[in-house]
Parts: structure tokens; sequence; C-alpha cells
């Protein structure tokens, strides 16, 4: 039996197919399918609006997919039945399931009454149903929507179709406040709608209740429904109106003739008196649908339902302005212009968008808008939503042509031509427009009209004269129209970077950041296209360059025809400078979009195009490079006026000047003009324009021996004037020099730090004076510059008899001194790093002079910042320059790795000692922060934290016991913020200005402290110390000790530490397609058939034996380095000693 029972199991196993068998029959079967399904489409030619419509490329497979979903919708629908089966299930218009219904109510009017309610229960998405007997009995509708709305909560239902996201949410919407409009339209044109009232009624007691319901989606899906029953009636109501007006026309025509037809004539009359009463009627249902849900609902704790309430109520007064359009509805918008709600708010603009719009209801919106202007203004300047504001501005150009406006408020808009936002201003551009325009046509008129100025100005309409820009010309007069807008419109004067400014009529305060395009700048960017005469940068420097100062007696003013013109275009000082701004913006835009028309990158122009744009650039090349001299030699005494004038420079393409070689001596005389701004300023804005300048000018190549040439001589020029005010003086010592000296002295050394920024400064600041060059040898030789600008750091220790005054140039001295020596250890490891790439060492000397130099300045930078307390503006620059010069000399040991295989230059003889010495003696220099100097730091950082959190009213952690701190530290005193009145705008705007500047100071030391740890010259390997319960570094402990206290910015700051840590885990990448760099060089290759995820996790799972041997040294030496940090804690009793000196740096030399 198992032998028979076997072999049939086996004849059963060789009957069944095998897999590659079974997968041929599927794939025959569904091949068959396909065949005997698919029949070719009948591709007939739709046409939309008399545009063919284009059938899609794989019609077959989308008509599948889109019609998954609305089939298992429609059976839904078709399983709920009655009015919402006729609206979803069938496909049938609005209307004719309007019509439906309407048959249903004239057959049962209670049966369809109970079908339209439970039509919106279902829409709001509950499905629990009234019936007939509920609708006879009106008088407890409130108790049995109650009973409804329980059990409906009681099944935890949140969310409702109205507010749903899906595909077809706006499509429900329509059809549910639709078959409203189509059911009130239909019963209109029947009659029943008059005759019936007690529908209206009835649907009224009903759904008004409904919207008083406590639960939501019950409250919002009626509010839809009666505000689209509202919006139906007012179509109707404007029907009757228009049909009424209609028949009394054709009435009032037919008396005129001569022979009149009675019949016909009453006829008309009782057409005019039905579509009258029907009007009153529909006035009526108006009335109650707005005084039972509207005046409730407008103010509905849900903002979507404020929303639809608004929305609609515009429409109605646009639809119905018999109705809507007086101060009772209107000022329901007013009111709804100061919501919480940013989509609320914005309806409302649109809605009064649309009704200014039309100039038949201006008359009626006067009184609203003296009401409701100053809102209107307020939110287009100060509204925290940006679509809002560009609105609001769109509103009031539309009030301002009405005539609605006052003067202030066309001020305080025309100020939104400065703010940040491109959109706002874009927006204003129009309005701007006009102003400049209503200014040009009344300075136009007094000046006696067209002919007058054809008279006055015969050479503008000469093609002769159409170079001289230096004649009058009418551009003049709306260039004068512009600046004088422009200058009534800004409050402030010139702004620094750093300061910090109220936006005017608004609660912001806006930090300025450094190298920010100007305000005037990004005004002229948004007017350029709208005002043509921008466009005429040369008129307008030849406005610029004219004498407006030369007085002339009235006997020659009598005889000069051009006189009242020249008057009327007079510029004053300010305004010739704000020109200065708008100059160069014009300047750089049409300089720049000719450069992108003739690039090659530009498909679209063609090769005339591209010849006209190259012309372009070449003429305005010569034209800058001949007015520049010219504007400088005007304007070169007024700082503001020159850095204008400096930046011009900037927008040259002196390719122009490489092609035409001619050209060349007129660029020589263009930098020689730069050179003598530069000597002849000491303000930081004109030097820093001045140096880049001269920076653009040294990026060409053929151009770099002529500016090598006026650099070279600034520098000679620079530092010559700094040893002579250096010469036979006490640097150390504050307060030993006059103010006149010091400033001075201040201004030279800011020179050396702009010079430093664009060029190598190592080899002036290494040489000595040269008075001291032709001593004889027995003379003792005067201090090096790099000495000088050392020494000058000591200055920065505090001396209390010196006054306030001097004391603020003496701390400016300080700090543009320590700058000057961070460039030159910079341009020194830079050159250290091209010798070891090119000869594997530095030489003997240079290693000397930096080691002896970096010993000094971190001595110097040491003291003061011990001297100093607490956390003012000097000793938090100071301690960033501090971590910077570390920072720098760290980067030497890359410059080895960078050589690769580069051999070491061939020694001579004797050279042996000195390449033992040197070969690797330069990685001395790049030290990590000394233990006592990290400690330092870190009290200058809990100054900082101080500062911020006593004027935030913030608490922070307590101080750990044995914690380094400020002992002498002079905290800032609350008195002085308490006894502030808070009545005292300026007061308080002072007392927020100092709390911004302080939460920048400790953002920018933060971030200073954190790039240290990354460099890995603090919490380092040598000298940093691990916190033995965070296992952290002490400077990484400390600032994440008060994250969680000083604001969201500076916890997402304070956790971006982890991010550039010395081995820090990088995010691994699969390596792409094609760059097999990385996968060449893999130890092990993957087999082919293995997916990049597969890999990834394979390089997860593999430990990291470097950081393994890290971690476990670091927790070997954790309990040494804890005693070695209670030693160093006693910097306490070195920071109360007077005069106390950090440690000294390693040497490179030794001993």
């Amino acid at each position: 039996m198992d032998e028979d029972a076997s072999s049939d199991e086996e004849e059963e196993q060789e009957d069944e197919p095998d897999e590659e068998e079974l997968k041929e029959k599927r794939k025959r079967a569904r091949n068959a399918t396909k065949k005997a399904t698919s029949k070719p489409a009948a591709k007939k030619a739709k046409a939309t609006n008399g545009e063919p419509v284009r059938l899609a490329i794989r019609p077959a497979a989308l008509k599948k997919r889109r019609k998954a979903k609305p089939q298992l919708q429609v059976a839904d629908a078709e399983s709920v039945g009655g009015l919402y089966a006729e609206v979803f299930a069938k496909n049938q218009s609005l209307d004719d399931a309007a019509a439906a219904w309407l048959s249903q109510f004239n057959d049962n009017e209670h049966e369809a009454m109970a079908d339209l309610f439970n039509f919106v229960l279902k829409c709001a998405g509950c499905d629990i149903k009234i019936t007939n007997h509920d609708v006879d009995d009106p008088d407890h509708f409130a108790e049995k929507l109650g009973d409804i709305q329980e059990e409906y909560q009681n099944q935890g239902v949140t969310d409702y179709p109205l507010i749903a996201r899906n595909k077809g949410a706006h499509a429900f919407r329509e059809s549910f406040a639709g078959i409203f409009k189509s059911l009130i339209h239909t019963m209109a044109k029947t009659n029943l709608l008059f005759d019936h009232e007690s529908f209206m009624e009835t649907l009224n007691a009903w759904v008004s209740t409904m919207t008083s319901a406590g639960n939501r989606p019950f409250r919002h899906t009626a509010t839809v429904a009666s505000l689209a029953t509202t919006t139906a009636l007012c179509e109707v109501g404007r029907e009757l109106a228009e049909q009424s007006a209609k028949s009394l026309r054709q009435a009032e025509g037919e008396k005129k003739k001569s022979r009149v037809n009675k019949a016909r004539v009453q006829e008309m009359e009782e057409a005019v008196k039905r579509a009258g009463a029907q009007k009153d009627q529909i006035n009526d249902y108006i009335t109650a649908w707005f005084d039972t849900v509207f005046i409730h609902r407008y103010r509905d704790v849900d903002a979507k339902i404020r929303t639809d309430c608004v929305k609609a109520l515009g429409e109605w007064v646009r639809l119905f302005p018999d109705h809507f359009f007086d101060g009772p509805f209107l000022r329901y918008l007013g009111w709804v212009l100061s919501d919480t709600n940013k989509e609320t708010r914005h309806e409302v603009v649109k809605a009064l968008i649309t009704l200014y719009k039309d100039k038949t209801m201006l008359g009626g919106l006067r009184t609203f808008t003296e009401r409701f202007r100053a809102r209107i203004v307020e939110m287009a300047t100060n509204d925290s939503d940006p679509t809002i504001q560009v609105d609001a501005v769109l509103l009031l150009d539309l009030l301002r042509d009405a005539g609605f406006l006052e003067p202030d408020d066309i001020d305080a808009i025309g100020r939104l031509i400065f703010d940040s936002d491109a959109r706002l201003r874009k927006a204003v551009i129009g309005f701007f427009n006009e102003n400049i325009k209503d200014n040009y046509d009344m300075k136009f008129e007094e000046l006696g009209g067209e002919e007058a100025l054809e008279e006055i100005l015969p050479s503008t309409a000469d093609t002769e004269n159409e170079e001289d820009f230096d004649s009058p010309r009418r551009e003049w007069l709306k260039f004068k129209c512009l600046v004088e807008i422009l200058q009534s419109y800004d409050a402030y004067d010139e702004l620094e970077p750093g300061a910090v400014v109220q936006r005017p009529g608004t609660d912001t305060f806006v930090l300025i950041p450094e190298r920010t395009e100007s305000r005037f700048s990004l005004a002229t960017e948004s007017l350029y296209d709208c005002v043509p005469e921008l466009k005429d940068w040369e008129v307008l420097s030849g406005y610029l360059l004219y004498d407006h100062t030369q007085s002339t007696s009235k006997k020659a003013r009598a005889a000069d025809p051009e006189a009242p013109f020249k008057e009327a275009c007079k510029l004053d000082e300010k305004e010739e400078i704000l020109l200065l701004e708008v100059l160069n913006t014009c300047v750089k835009i049409q300089l720049t979009r000719a450069v992108e028309a003739s690039s090659d990158k530009k498909p679209k122009s063609t090769k005339a195009q591209k010849q006209v744009a190259q012309e372009m650039q070449e003429q305005a090349a010569r034209h800058l490079a001949l007015l520049i001299p010219r504007l400088l030699n005007k304007f070169g005494a007024v700082p503001e006026a020159a850095s204008a004038v400096l930046r011009l420079e900037h927008a040259l393409n002196l390719e122009i000047f490489e092609e035409l070689r001619q050209d060349l001596t007129t660029y020589s005389a263009l930098l020689d003009d730069i050179k003598k701004q530069f000597l002849s300023h000491g303000r930081p804005r004109v030097l820093e324009e001045a140096s880049l300048a001269l920076l653009h000018a040294k990026s060409y190549e053929d151009l770099e021996e002529v500016t090598a040439d006026k650099l070279q001589d600034l520098w000679e020029d620079t530092i010559n004037t700094f040893h002579a005010h250096c010469k036979d003086r006490d640097l150390t010592t504050r307060g030993n020099i006059s103010d006149d000296i010091l400033s001075d002295l201040s201004n030279t050394v800011l020179r050396i730090a702009n010079l430093s920024s664009i060029s190598d400064s190592a080899e002036y600041l290494e040489a000595p004076p040269m008075a001291s060059r032709s001593k004889s040898q027995g003379s003792q030789a005067r201090a090096t510059g790099i000495q000088s600008v050392i020494a000058l750091i000591e200055r920065g220790v505090p001396n209390n008899e010196v006054e306030a005054e001097t004391n603020a140039i003496e701390d400016e001295l300080v700090l543009r001194a320590a700058r000057v020596a961070t460039f030159y250890f910079m341009w020194k490891v830079d050159e250290f790093k091209k010798l070891i790439a090119a000869t594997g060492r530095v030489p003997f000397n240079s290693l000397e002079l930096v080691s002896e130099s970096r010993d000094n300045f971190v001595d110097a930078l040491t003291t003061v910042l011990r001297a100093r307390h607490g956390a003012d503006e000097l000793r938090l620059s100071l301690a960033e320059l501090m971590i910077d010069i570390f920072t720098i000399l760290d980067s030497l040991p890359d410059a080895k790795a960078a050589r690769g295989k580069a051999q070491p230059a061939p020694q001579e003889d004797g050279e042996e000692d000195e390449e033992e010495l040197t070969g690797d003696a330069y990685l001395a220099l790049a030290l990590e922060v000394p233990k006592k100097t990290q400690a330092l730091l870190l009290q200058i950082f809990g100054a900082t934290e101080k500062a911020l959190a006593k004027r935030t009213k913030k608490k922070l952690e307590e101080v750990v016991d044995d914690e380094p701190q400020d002992l002498d530290e002079e905290p800032e005193s609350d008195d002085e913020d308490d006894a502030i009145n808070d009545q005292d705008e300026s007061a308080q705007e002072a007392k927020l200005t100092q709390t911004i500047l302080a939460e920048k100071r400790l953002y920018e030391f933060a971030g200073k402290l954190i790039l240290g740890i990354w460099g890995g010259v603090l919490d380092g390997k040598k000298e940093g110390v691990i916190d033995p319960k965070t296992k952290m570094g002490m400077v990484e402990t400390r600032l994440r000790r008060n994250a969680k206290n000083l604001g969201a910015t500076f916890k997402s700051l304070i956790d971006k530490i982890e991010e550039g840590k010395p081995g820090a885990k990088k995010a691994k990448r699969a390596p792409a397609k094609g760059k097999g760099k990385a996968a060449a060089a893999a130890p092990k290759a993957k087999p082919a058939a293995k997916s990049v995820e597969i890999i990834e996790s394979d390089l997860e799972d593999e430990d990291d034996p470097i950081e393994d041997e890290e971690e476990l040294a670091r927790e070997e030496e954790a309990r040494r380095l804890e005693k070695e940090r209670e030693e160093m804690m006693e910097v306490d009793d070195d920071v109360a000693e007077a005069g106390a000196v950090d440690d000294e740096p390693e040497s490179v030399l030794g001993d």
C-alpha cells in the first residue's frame, strides 16, 4: 500500500507543471484577456472654446486610476438616496437635481423638506436622519437637533467634508452650495418662492438653528448653506430689479407713442408692481437670513466660518447693492479688517478692492472710507502678512485715485518703497510713480507749461546736442521730483552697519547688516523699469556734475532764459548724495543686463543684439572712466558722496580696458584719484569702498601691474605716516596722546587694515622704518610695523582718568590694531603653506619672527582681556580675535598633507642643522588655546550671557561652585531699566536697541567658540579639560548649560556643535554612478548584484578603530584631567591679581 501511495504521489508530481510552465500559462492568459477586452478608442475630436483638446499619452491607464475613487463615492451616494443621490450619484446638472427635488416638494412638502435637511446633515458628515414628523414640529427643532448633535459627537467624528483636503473637496463644496442656489432660482422661476412662504420660513428655522450648534461640522455646514441661499436671493433680487426697471422703461416708452396701447401699458405697470412686490419679499427673506445667521457667525470662533461670511458679504454688496450697499452693512467689512486671522482679513481687502474698482460706488463709500481709512493704511504698512500688505497697497492706490487719502496717508505708503520685501516694493511702484508724476506736473505748470519749456530748453529737441549731457534737459525736472520724494520719505540719515533702527510707522526694529544694499538702491531697482528717465544714467550724471551752487545777479538771471528751470532743478547736498546712490544702481542694472544680453548663454539674443550690447559695455566703460574722476573732484570732500562715487568703479567691466590698450592711461588716472580718496579720508565706509575698487582692479591680470604700482605707493605712504606717528612715543599707555594725534593714528591704522585685507602686509609691517635704515650700527633700531601694531593693543587696558570721548577713540584704535595683526598672521600662514608645498620647510628667520610676534600678540590680548571686565564691545571683539589667531595657525599642519610627494629643496653644505630645526618645526606654531586662556574666554562668555539674560528677564542655570568667574565683573544694573518710564518712547526704544545688540554679541561670540571647538583649538586633546559628568569638553559643557534658557535661536546655534567637531561622523552617502574614485579605492569590492543600501548598511556596521581608541584614551585620562581642571580653576586668584599674565605659549625655538 505504501509503495502504491508513493507511486501515485510521484505520478501526481510529474503531472503537475513546474514553475516555468506556470509562468508561461499566466503570461498567455494575461495577453488573451487584454486582446479580448481591449477595444479601439473612439478618437473623437473635442473642442473647448474653439481649441481642440489634446489627448493624453496613456489615456486608458489614466481613466482607470481616475475613476476608481469616484465609483466608490457614487456607490455611497446611491446608497444614501434622496437629494444627496440626485446631486452626487447621478450624472446630471444641479438644475436638474433641483427640479427633481421640486417635483418631490409638490407631491409631499414635509417629505421633501426632511430630505433637504437630511442632505445638510449628510454633508456635515452625519448619517442620522430626521423624519416628516420632525418637520411638522418646528417648535422642537432645537431639541431634535440637540439630540442629533449629542449622538453625532458620541461617534468621535472630527473631520467633515467641507474642510477635507482631498482631490474632490473643492467640487464637493461647489456642489453643496450650488444646489441651494439652484433650488432658489428654480423656485423663483416657478413663483413657488413667493407663493409658498412657509418653505423659506421652515428652511430658515431649521438651518439657522443648526448654525448656532456647538458642534463645528454642523455649524459650518449650515452656515455655508445659509450663505449660499442668501447669495441666490441676492441674484433673484437683482434680476427682479432689472426686470422692474426694464418694464418701467417700456411702459414709459409706450406712453410716449402717438397711439398708446393701454392694455400693454397696463400689463407693463402690473409687471412693475408684481416685480416690486416680489423684490420686497426677497428683501424680507434676506433680512431674516442676515439677522438670524450672519450677525452671529461673522464673529464665530472658527476662522473659516468668519472668512466665509465676509467673503459672502462682499459678494452680496456687489450683486444686490440696492439692499446691501449701505453703511449698516458695510461696517461689518470695516470691523473684520481687524480680525486676528490673516485669511479673513485678506478676504475683506479683496472684497473692498472689487467695490472700489466700481466707479459708481465711490460716492457711497466715502463715509466708510473716512471711518476705516486709518486701519487700511495700518494694514498696508504694518500687517504681519506680506500678501495682505501688497493687496492693501493696491486698495489704497484705488483710494488715492478717488481722492480719499490724506497727505499723511500718501507719505506712509510712499515709505514702503524702502521696504525689504521685494513684493511690497513692487506693489508700491504704481503708487509711488503717480506721486512723482503729480509733483512733476505741478512744477511743470509753475514753469509755464509745454510752450514755455520748449522756449527755455530748445536744445532738448536738437539731435546734434544729444551727447551733451552737461546742458540742462527736461529729464532734470523729473530727477528733481524723484529725489525730493525719496528724501521726504526717508526717515534716516546715513546708516552704519550694526545700527538698530525702527521701521517708520511700525513696531519693527531692524539690525543693519554688513555690506548690504542701501535702501535707495532697493527703491531704484524697483522703479527702474517704471521711470523711463532712470535708464538715461548719462543724463543723470550730467545733472549731478552741474554746479548748482553758482549764484547770479537778478540782472543776469533775467537775461538767462534757463534761469527759472535751473532754479527749479537746484539740488542741495543731501539730494546730491541720494542721486549718487540712484546713479550707482542705474549703472549696475544697465551694465548687468548688457552683459547678460551679450553672453553666449542667452540663446534668444540675435548676433546683432549681442553686438549692440557689447558696444554699450565699451561705451559705458569709457564714459565711467572719465566720469568717476570728475565726480570725485566735485564730491570727494564729502565722505558719504565719495563712497557712493567709488562704488561706481565696481561696475566697470575692466575687460574692456584689457582689450583697448590705449585706454590704460585713462584707467591709471582713475586709480590715482582712488588713491587720493584713500589717503584723504578716515571714514571706514570710504576706505572700504576704495579698497574694494583696488581689489576689483587687481583681479584682472593685464591691469595687475598698474594696480600693483598704485598699491605699493599706498603702502609706502601709509606705513611711513604710521611710523611718523609712532616715533618716540609710548604706544602701550592709554591716554598719553592728544585726541587729534590719536584720531590721525587710528585712521592710519584703519588704512593699514584695509590694505591688509586686499594685499600682503607682511613685507611692509616687517620692514624697519626708513629713518632707522640709515643709522649706524651702534644706534638703537626702531620698532618694525608689526611690533608697533602689537604694542598699540596694550592701550586697551582701562584708565579711569581718561575722558569718555578719548576712551572711545582709544578702543577704536586698539581694535583696529588687533585686526591688522590678525591679517598679518593670515598672510604669513598663506606664505608658509606655499613654502611647505614647494620645499617642505620654512626659513629659520621667518619662523623665528612669526613665533615671537605670535607670542607678543597673544600676551597683549590676554593682558587686555584680564584687565577689562564684563561684556563690553572691545573685550568681546578681542576675545574673538584670540580664537581666530589660534585657528589660523592651526591650519598649518594641513599644508603638510597638501604637499603630497613634494621633496624638500636640496641642501647645501652646512645646512643640515638648520634643516633639522626647520623641517617640521613650523608645526609648533599650531597650538591649542591654553587652559587658563580657555577659562578666561568662558568668563567673558558668562558675562555676555548675563547681559542678555538681565535685559530679557530670563533666568540662567546656577553657577557651579568651582567654575571660573569674573570676580571683578561690573554687571549692568537693572536700576536704570526699572527707572525707565513706560511712557518715554525714546527710552523704551533705546532699551530695545541695547537688547538686540546684546543678543547679537552673544550669538557672535558663541559662534566663535563653536568654530574654535570645530578647529580643535578649544577642548583639544592637549589643553582640553573633560567634564566628568557630561563627558564633554569644558567649553562645550559651558555652552550647552543655558541653551534652553536663552531662546530657540540660541539653542539651534548650540545644537550645531556636533556637526563640525573633529572626528565627528559624517553622513554617509552612496557614490554616484560614473564617478567611481571612491569605489575604485575601496579595499574590498562588493558583488555587482548587491544593492547600494546593503553596502551602506555594511559600512555602518563596521567599527571605526580610530574612534574607539580615541574614546578609550579619553576615558582613561578623565580622572587625571579632573585633577588638572581643579588646578586650572585657580585662575580666579590670578584674575583678581593686578597685572596677571598668562602662561607663555610654547615657543617654536625652545629655550
